[in-house]
């Protein structure tokens, strides 16, 4: 799996969030946090955790940052007719 920074992004500006605000919500400056966003620096589960509870988000509905890396995965030999 993979995390989808580009959809963290796009949720914190549909619900009208700065980065000022969002670097708040998890305890790290402005800066830190863009970089978080942006995948320069990596998103600790906490801090994830802290994020989409200030989206108002269900803990059933994370699954929209991840992607499935297929071209990472193994393949079966098995055909199926």
């Amino acid at each position: 799996m993979k995390f989808n920074h580009n959809r963290l992004k796009a949720e914190r500006i549909a619900r009208g969030f700065t980065v000022q605000e969002m670097g708040e919500v998890i305890g790290v400056s402005k800066g830190t946090y863009s970089k978080k966003e942006n995948g320069k620096l990596p998103i600790h589960v906490d801090e994830f955790s802290l994020i989409t509870s200030k989206f108002g988000m269900r803990h059933e509905d994370i699954v929209i940052f991840f992607t499935l890396n297929v071209a990472g995965m193994e393949t079966s030999e098995k055909v199926y007719a």
